[in-house]
Formats: structure tokens, C-alpha cells, sequence
């Protein structure tokens, strides 16, 4: 079964590398199996997928799960040819800045769904820049729900999209996401909801995780998975844990800085599964622990994310930097929230959006080393946008967002064909290509957007044609 294979390839890559080694920032209190989450099945894979590609040989694969290429198709005939095939996987090329919330489910063994999610990370990477960010957010943050128009917990919006607005496409994950989107005030495109099943096989096929503890850690209260509590202990320094002393360690909240200093490790822990997994070898290296971690993974995660997605994604990741990883917690140090008592008494913490927007534009929009906005500012390339969708207004609304994050815009105006343009054009003179992958990376446009051309205006470096594609900018 071919498609299996890729399948957890890539899902592995993308908890271990990207980020989804979130399995340890889950608030659960014991493993369970029996409340599977649904999986999206692998699409056909045919001719249009991407050439670029890193080739995975299959020698250490089980004999009952083998390799499929992206050219064929992922249907019962093609599982059942050979088995020698090597696995493609493609290369991420759409420039646009993706993020993706990070969701974990609070399980008790033999609880139904559905589950809040007791911790939410938004992972937003940068294909441009070479950068990613990491953004824990707390449980108890107080926000109104959209569609359901009420005030409550951040982490009840799962549980309020699978079942009080039970038509609500998504369900769950899905409110959750749009409930983020309204707390930091930036698009998050796709999700990623797990439940604790898969962590301790994981972390077993990785192998021991190496974890610094700034201070000794003693908690008499940590859950048991039995309603009972048992002590942990952890030294201060540097040490490799197994998979169960590592949950631990990402699950420990009492005379350990609470929510707020679990979500930091929780982040440390995640930099260091993507560490290990690289020192490893990334995917490929992994690929003989197939048959054991799919069959933990299969039932252990719900997403939006497609297969092509999740490989292109897995591949990127492995390609960024350590150094160029950022991470925050929104934490009440700081201004960003203020701790609130609800009549009933129940104590939350209420959002300071503006002072959280500030935090997420210097996390998101900025990263060490070779960004993007800097080779793109070293260029001082002079930019004219023009309105070429025929909506009064936009090429303006445009301009102005863009001056706004450091390009030199020095007019604005209506272009050749007001009203003739459904696609936005970067048209390129001089080549100052640098700051046009760049602004089509902020204005989330794919590298066909971008036109090398001759014989520009005087003065001008680049003209941004502004088309019908971009018509949200000006409602923003």
C-alpha cells in the first residue's frame, strides 16, 4: 500500500519538521485509541505534478507498505505494481507566507468528542525569506466566537464548531482558525488538529530528545491519566529524554511557570525534534519506521491540509535555517493580556489586540539573516501601482498597505486598461527582481505573476498592475 507510505513520510516530516511536534504541547492526560480524528485520503497524483523534486529510496521500507512516484496515480492498480518505485516529493514554489494553527485536544481515555483544545501555536513560515515563526496561545484568553457571537475561552471554539453550529463548514478546526484570525489579525490558511495517540511511537522512532531546563522542575501534581496524580522531577541542564519523560516535560505546569512557561518549552521541545530529525537525515532516514508509525498516525490527525501540501511543506521546512526561527508567547507580561474575573468568578485573561498585533507583525514579518525585506530595501527599487481592476479606490488602498511595510512607492494611478485586468502583473524594469519576488510574496502572488520587461517608464523600476484578484486589499 504504496499512498501509506508517503503518507506517513510526509505527515512524520511535517510534525517533526515543521512544527507539528505539537503531540508534546498537549494538555491530555492519557493515551488513547479509541477516538480516532479523520484523515483527508492522498488525491491522484498525476501528470502536473512538480518536477523539482527529492528522491527517497525505499530499501529499509517494510514489505507490507512500498513507495508510489507522483506519476502514478494513487488508485488500487497502481498500489499493486512494483514496489522498487522511489517516492517523489515535490518542491514547495508559491512565494505567499503561510501559517497554520496548530491544534491539540484535551483526551481523557474512553471520552467522546467533542474536545477542546488546550493548546493552540500558530506556525506561520516564509518561502521567501527562508523564515518561520511560532506563536503559542494561552487556553484561558477571553474572545468573542465568531459565527457564534458570543465572549468565550479561546479553546472552546473546537468544541463550539463540532457541536453547537453544527453546520459550520470545517466543523470544528475550522472555528478555531477563524477565532485565531480574529485574536492576532492575520490569515491562517490551513490546520492541523492531533490527538496524544502518536507521540510516544514518534519520539520512539526519532530517538531520545535533547531538552536544557534553565532551573529544576518538581510538580506533585501531575496527572496520571487515572483522575490521580503521581511527582516528576526534572535537574536543571541539558539531558536526552525518552518519549515518556519528554511528555512530561512538555505537559508539567505546577512550580514550572504554569501555562505560560509550558508553552515555552513546549517550543523548545518542538526546535528539537526538527533538530534531531535533521541530524538524522531528515525524512528519508525515517522511512524504515513506516509500518510502525503509520499505523499510530493514520487515526490521529484532522486537517485541511492536501498530500502535495504537506510534502512541499516538509520539504521547505527542512531548507529554513535554524537560526531564522522565531518564537513568542502570548504571555500577561508585556501588556498584551489582562487577567479578567467573569461574574461567575471564573478567572480568564482578556486580549490587548493592539498591543498583540504588534507582537505578531515584528514575529512574522521579520527574521535574521538574508530577508527578504532587506535584500528588497538594499535594491531601493521605485514602484508605481497601478489600478488596472477598475474599483476606485484600490490602487491607492494598495499603495498606501504597501509604503506601510517599507517599498518605495512613488505613484499611484490608473493603469493602461482600467477594468482590463482579472490577474495582477509585476512588470520588472532593470531587473530589480529581489524586490518583486518580494512584494509578491506580501501581496500573496505566485511567481507567474512577475514580467520581465524592457523600455519602463523614466524613473520607474517596477509597475504593479493591480487586478481583480486583488480587490480585498482595498476593504482592509
Amino acid at each position: 500500500m504504496r499512498p501509506l507510505l508517503m503518507l506517513m513520510a510526509v505527515l512524520l516530516a511535517v510534525i517533526a519538521t515543521v512544527g507539528a511536534a505539537a503531540f508534546t504541547y498537549v494538555n491530555v492526560r492519557q493515551l488513547v485509541a479509541d477516538s480516532p480524528v479523520e484523515l483527508p485520503p492522498p488525491p491522484q497524483a498525476g501528470n502536473n505534478a512538480p518536477t523539482a523534486a527529492l528522491l527517497l529510496t525505499t530499501a529499509a521500507v517494510p514489505s507490507q507498505v512500498s513507495a508510489v512516484t507522483t506519476s502514478q496515480a494513487a488508485t488500487p492498480q497502481a498500489q499493486a505494481s512494483s514496489s522498487a518505485a522511489p517516492t517523489v516529493v515535490p518542491i514547495w514554489t508559491d512565494p505567499a507566507r503561510i501559517s497554520i494553527l496548530l491544534l491539540g485536544i484535551d483526551q481523557r481515555k474512553g471520552e467522546k468528542g467533542p474536545f477542546r483544545t488546550d493548546t493552540m501555536m500558530v506556525l506561520s513560515v516564509d518561502p521567501v525569506r527562508k523564515t518561520a515563526a511560532m506563536l503559542s496561545i494561552p487556553r484561558d484568553i477571553y474572545i468573542k466566537i465568531p459565527v457564534y457571537n458570543k465572549p468565550d475561552r479561546i479553546n472552546n471554539a473546537n468544541v463550539i464548531g463540532d457541536s453547537i453550529i453544527t453546520d459550520y463548514p470545517g466543523g470544528g478546526p475550522a472555528l478555531a482558525v477563524k477565532t485565531v484570525q480574529s485574536l492576532l489579525g492575520i490569515p491562517i490558511q490551513r490546520y492541523i488538529l492531533i490527538n496524544f495517540d502518536v507521540f510516544t511511537t514518534v519520539i520512539d522512532a526519532i530517538g531520545p530528545i535533547n531538552v536544557c531546563p534553565e532551573a529544576p522542575i518538581h510538580d506533585d501534581k501531575y496527572p496520571d491519566g487515572s483522575y490521580g496524580y503521581i511527582t516528576v522531577d526534572f535537574k536543571a541542564g541539558c539531558q536526552d529524554l525518552d518519549a515518556t519523560r519528554l511528555l512530561q516535560y512538555a505537559r508539567v505546569r505546577h512550580n514550572a511557570g504554569d501555562d505560560f512557561g509550558r508553552a515555552r518549552r513546549q517550543q523548545e521541545v518542538i526546535r528539537s525534534v526538527r533538530e534531531k530529525v535533521l541530524s538524522l537525515g531528515g525524512m528519508s532516514a525515517l522511512i524504515g519506521k513506516a509500518g510502525t508509525i503509520w499505523a499510530s498516525l493514520k487515526d490521529s490527525i484532522r486537517t485541511n491540509m492536501t498530500f502535495e501540501e504537506m510534502l512541499q511543506l516538509a520539504q521547505l521546512a527542512q531548507t529554513i535555517p535554524k537560526d531564522n526561527i522565531r518564537s513568542a508567547v502570548i504571555t500577561d507580561t508585556g501588556n498584551y493580556l489582562m487577567p479578567s474575573v467573569l461574574p461567575n468568578g471564573d478567572q480568564v485573561l482578556s486580549p490587548v489586540y493592539e498591543r498583540i498585533h504588534d507582537l505578531v507583525q515584528k514575529l512574522f514579518d521579520s527574521g535574521p539573516g538574508g530577508a527578504g525585506d532587506t535584500q528588497a530595501s538594499a535594491e531601493g527599487a521605485a514602484i508605481v501601482v497601478s489600478n488596472g481592476a477598475g474599483i476606485d479606490g484600490l490602487a491607492k488602498a494598495v499603495a498606501d498597505r504597501l509604503k506601510g511595510q517599507g517599498f518605495n512607492i512613488i505613484e499611484a494611478r490608473n493603469a493602461d486598461q482600467p477594468g482590463g485586468y482579472g490577474k495582477s502583473i509585476i512588470k520588472v524594469y532593470g531587473g530589480k527582481v529581489k524586490t518583486a519576488r518580494y512584494l509578491a510574496e506580501v501581496l500573496g502572488l505566485d511567481g507567474t505573476a512577475i514580467s520581465m520587461e524592457k523600455d519602463g517608464p523614466p524613473g520607474v523600476d517596477i509597475e504593479l498592475i493591480v487586478g481583480k484578484d486583488l480587490e480585498a486589499l482595498g476593504k482592509q
